[in-house]
């Protein structure tokens, strides 16, 4: 028999001998990865992103209500902090079957002042989302006096910082306006008499006034010493000229502290009563400076080009808050004592006037014009909180008292 060697068939079976050798080592290699893959997925199974937690709502009154929704797979509890501390936690009774999860919060702040809320979730294997900062303003349960022409001509009223309840507090037989509250609880105001205006006085709880000054007819801005023996005022004469003048705080003993062609005046006690802060100004040019009482020592503090006014002391004798247009429009400022760090408080577009501290230096009372009215009826209470570490725009906090289309100006701190 003839045998023929075909060299295409020895070379295709070798190529197919080949090929299946690949293959098998495929499979296997396969077989081996999909192994140690469902081995590892069995030991270390993928992990979850983090659940994802959000505000819904927040309400402020005596107690904080806090309402957050978390979303994500076996969310097991969520947390609510103020800073760095917890203060409020929800477990999660059916994790499985709550995605989304809504939780909600009762919180009683342990003080007034500006809290930053952060809510987190968490889910089984203690990972955890966290929402964003969400800054919260509780107010102080105290009273501010203001003037407000809400009922005609302007008068004297009351409201409560924490739950802005307001009563008329002087009746309007009169213009009354500019109070300001003495240490031992006496209320000295400027009063519209038979077209003169006069500083009167009077007790926190008897409408019954006095008058200080029945020789004067232009007085205003009226300011109490710390220690409330002494008052100093504003008064006009024919000239145009205003100036400062201290009495005790009985009206006597009446004596010219500046002398200048300008303006002098809005001035401010230092703590020890020896030195008061003013606004002089003259021309274009308004600067806020210090006078030393006995010495006539002047000192001048702000030396920009911008116009700096309204300046007010503050209870610990460490820092002046003040008004300046330096940014662009008259904002609420404080500088040390001497004039240096200059720092910006508010930034309120339509502008910041007439800061007055709190009794404790934690509050500015002030007044911005963001109301519904025109002009001066645009001007509404506001109080900042701004305590002497809160450098930092996210440690302050801003609170509005009043809305309306009339003029609410001039607050002064009841101390009750």
């Amino acid at each position: 028999m003839l045998i023929v060697h075909c060299p295409f068939s020895i070379e295709l079976m070798s190529f197919l001998s080949k090929l299946i050798a690949i293959v098998l080592a495929a499979t296997l290699s396969g077989g081996i990865v999909l192994v140690a893959y469902l081995t590892f997925a069995t030991f270390f199974p993928p992990t979850s992103p983090p659940p994802r937690i959000e505000f819904t709502s927040v309400e402020v009154g005596d107690i904080v209500t806090v309402s957050v929704t978390t979303r994500g797979e076996r969310v097991t509890r969520a947390e609510l902090w103020a800073g760095d501390q917890l203060v409020a936690r929800e477990v999660n009774p059916n994790p499985a079957l709550s995605n989304p999860w809504a939780v909600a919060w009762q919180w009683q702040p342990p003080h007034a002042g500006v809290y930053p809320l952060a809510a987190r979730a968490y889910d089984a294997n203690n990972g955890y989302g966290a929402s964003s900062l969400f800054g919260v303003v509780i107010p102080p349960q105290q009273k501010l006096l203001f003037s407000s022409n809400r009922d005609g001509g302007h008068a004297l009223y009351e409201i409560q910082t924490d739950t802005r309840a307001t009563g008329i507090w002087q009746p309007p037989l009169s213009q009354n306006r500019q109070p300001v509250v003495s240490s031992n609880k006496t209320v000295a105001f400027v009063s519209n008499q038979n077209n003169a205006w006069q500083l009167v006085t009077r007790t926190l709880d008897n409408p019954a006034f006095t008058i200080l000054t029945p020789n004067l007819n232009t007085v205003q801005r009226p300011t109490f010493s710390p220690d409330g023996k002494k008052i100093a005022f504003e008064i006009t004469n024919a000239n145009g000229s205003t100036n400062l003048v201290l009495s005790d705080a009985d009206g006597k003993n009446q004596r010219p502290v500046t002398d200048n062609d300008g303006y002098s005046g809005q001035a401010s006690f230092n703590p020890t009563g020896e030195t008061i802060a003013y606004t002089l100004r003259q021309g274009n040019l308004s600067d806020i400076y210090t006078l030393a009482l006995d010495s006539g020592q002047l000192t001048r503090l702000t030396k920009d080009a911008a116009q700096d006014a309204q300046p007010a002391w503050s209870p610990d004798g460490a820092r002046i808050a003040f008004v300046s247009n330096r940014s662009g429009i008259a904002q609420i400022w404080v500088m040390h004592t001497d004039g240096a760090s200059p720092l910006q408080l508010t930034n309120i577009p339509s502008g910041a006037e007439q800061p007055k501290w709190s009794p404790d230096g934690n509050w500015l009372a002030f007044v911005a014009y963001t109301g519904s009215g025109e002009g001066n009826n645009r001007r509404e209470l506001y109080l900042l909180y701004a305590p002497p570490h809160a450098v930092k725009e996210e440690q302050r906090g801003v609170i509005r008292l009043t809305q309306n289309d009339v003029d609410d100006t001039e607050p002064a701190w009841m101390i009750e």
